[in-house]
């Protein structure tokens, strides 16, 4: 209950939050992801996209969400405002309306959309510390042996995030 108190705190007004997933397994699932990301950057609108392949936590934080709305997840989930707007079939019926051009004159431009140089616009990177191991070593001085750690610079997936365009 503390996770959720903390997940709807967050300040999202005048942000849009897309939760995908960049995993090929489900080929549907992943093309609906990519449309609706084409969808907002054809918008030319800044958002957030939190890719639950690359951070758990961010599947996590979605379920909470979702919960909180009585609706299952189903990729892609996009907020608005912090508000539940909907999946891909929503997106694009509000697209080919016009509906969802309205909602979206209070968020701020983008001026060039382009991918990020250092992550390739998928907002993390392996680990500066142990280059995606997700292992770092660590030197017992009493015996000189070396032991390896679960490094904890980066997360599950040896990644951390992007300095350049995540911050």
């Amino acid at each position: 209950e503390l996770f959720f108190l903390q997940v709807s705190t967050v300040p999202e007004f005048g942000r849009i939050v897309i939760y995908t997933t960049s995993l090929r397994v489900v080929r549907t699932t992943f093309e609906r992801c990519e449309l609706v990301r084409k969808i907002f950057q054809n918008h030319r609108v800044k958002f957030e996209e939190k890719n639950i392949a690359l951070n758990s936590d961010y599947g996590k934080e979605l379920d909470e969400r979702c919960r909180s709305v009585c609706e299952l997840p189903s990729l892609p989930v996009v907020f608005i405002d912090g508000h539940y707007l909907g999946g891909a079939e929503k997106i694009l019926l509000m697209n080919e309306s016009g509906e969802l051009q309205d909602l979206l004159t209070k968020i701020e431009r983008v001026q060039h959309p382009q991918e990020c140089l250092s992550c390739g616009g998928f907002g993390f990177l392996p680990c500066s510390a142990c280059h995606g191991s997700k292992m770092s070593v660590f030197r017992n001085c009493f015996t000189d042996s070396f032991k390896a750690l679960k490094c904890t610079a980066c997360n599950e997936n040896g990644l951390q995030r992007c300095r350049t365009c995540a911050g």
